[in-house]
């Protein structure tokens, strides 16, 4: 059984992301795993206190696109590993992605998601339904049964609709359930066997390219096709200038479209592929300098909505291989936050940003409440350190993989602290 948080007293904290409550100092008070008090110089006999001055009490961040790989794939991550990275990152929510084996395509994967959530008990799992049957494409999937059962969106993961008919469908028959649709943009056949940005340095490395028009192309049609069905759609990954332009349109025609980002594509381009680090292969690439800083911008003008974390856990035998057959993505629920807080000491993201992306608009999207803390009711938050250092390495590392391409180096910004419905899921 999970400590319940008690008598605990949080001093000096500063205060984030709540939707009923400024950001700004003050003292919180923890009793049999509630929230009992906030204000100034609180104080309680016998409590446990906590200098927290310079972390931030937050209500926890929530994620749009973690690969769970439960069922079928539980040598690389299960349910509990990946809960136990949520809660390590200071995530009290993940969105599951539907790429299991079987693919979670009807109520039964969903209702096991949702049952073994509740049976671990370390953080919400929020399953994402597949959009179509075994992902392919071609037959829609059973939506009502599946949100009946659990499903928060429904999506492909990273396979993009190919069937400009399909996602209308799709979007009208989301849209009576009220979910979004997740869609993974790219053209694929400009995309071909591409493994990574087209460019100088696809040409310099050997490799074939992907173009930025791939992706680009992908989310004009999306968008298109949002506007005829007038459903809900959410773009994953985004990772070109020009995508984040039609967006930036999109909203301001009002279509109801969001986009997502990963940390990776905001810190990182195509020239860090200079070595081969397979940990560096995406399913939306990297992409030029200038990508990178239009990425960066449509995260301050809120055109881009939200950061996912991307976690995609694989097999040493998946990533030790040749370049363009390495399976794409890296683990990265537990560095999301450290990633960020170099974002802001560089003056690329403030404070209000990074909340915005990574607390307030993933609940929005997941169509979750707005987080309130409310004296009285059991404690959900993160209570995060945007100065701590630490590595990643054996002994930190809460996933059942190690693909990532900042293992064993140092990283600064950490969770301290994540309670969870009163109990405490994780303490450094």
């Amino acid at each position: 059984m999970l400590p319940i948080a008690d008598n605990l007293v949080l001093d000096d904290v500063d205060l984030r992301g709540w939707a009923n409550l400024p950001p700004g100092p003050c003292s919180v008070l923890l009793v049999g795993g509630h929230f009992a008090a906030v204000g100034q110089h609180l104080d309680m006999p016998g409590a446990q206190r906590v200098d927290a001055r310079g972390c931030w009490l937050t209500p926890g961040l929530v994620d749009l696109c973690a690969a769970g790989r439960e069922p079928g794939q539980e040598q690389d991550e299960d349910l509990l590993s990946l809960s136990r990275c949520a809660a390590a990152g200071g995530y009290v929510a993940v969105a599951v992605g539907p790429d299991t084996q079987p693919s979670n395509d009807d109520h039964a994967v969903t209702e096991l998601i949702v049952r073994r959530a509740r049976d671990i008990g370390l953080c919400d799992l929020l399953p994402i339904g597949a959009l179509t049957h075994r992902l392919q494409g071609e037959t829609l999937s059973p939506m009502g049964e599946m949100t009946e059962a659990g499903a928060v969106a429904f999506g492909d993961a990273d396979r993009p609709v190919r069937s400009s008919r399909m996602l209308r469908r799709a979007l009208e028959y989301a849209r009576s359930f009220d979910r979004a649709v997740f869609s993974q943009p790219l053209d694929l056949d400009l995309a071909g066997a591409g493994a990574m940005h087209e460019g100088p340095w696809s040409t310099r490395l050997g490799l074939r390219g992907i173009p930025a028009a791939a992706e680009h192309i992908a989310v004009a049609r999306d968008i298109a096709v949002c506007q005829l069905a007038l459903g809900r759609l959410h773009l994953q990954r985004l990772s070109a200038a020009r995508s984040v332009d039609h967006v930036r349109r999109a909203k301001a025609d009002g279509i109801a479209v969001t986009a997502a980002v990963t940390p990776w594509h905001l810190l990182r381009t195509d020239a860090d592929l200079r070595d081969y680090d397979t940990n560096l292969r995406f399913a939306a690439p990297l992409r030029a300098e200038a990508d990178r800083q239009a990425l960066l911008a449509g995260l301050r003008d809120g055109t881009i909505d939200a950061i996912c974390s991307d976690h995609q856990p694989w097999s040493v035998a998946d990533k030790e291989v040749e370049f363009d057959r390495a399976q794409p993505g890296a683990i990265g629920l537990q560095t999301v936050w450290p990633l960020l807080c170099d974002l802001v000491r560089e003056g690329d993201l403030d404070d209000a940003a990074l909340v915005r992306a990574t607390m307030t608009m993933p609940r929005v999207i997941l169509g979750m409440p707005a987080p309130m803390l409310r004296i009285g009711e059991p404690a959900t938050f993160a209570l995060l350190d945007p100065d701590r250092p630490w590595t990643l390495d054996v002994h930190s590392n809460q996933s059942k993989s190690r693909n990532t391409p900042v293992w064993g180096r140092p990283l600064v910004g950490r969770t301290l602290l994540t309670v969870y419905r009163g109990r405490v899921t994780y303490s450094d």
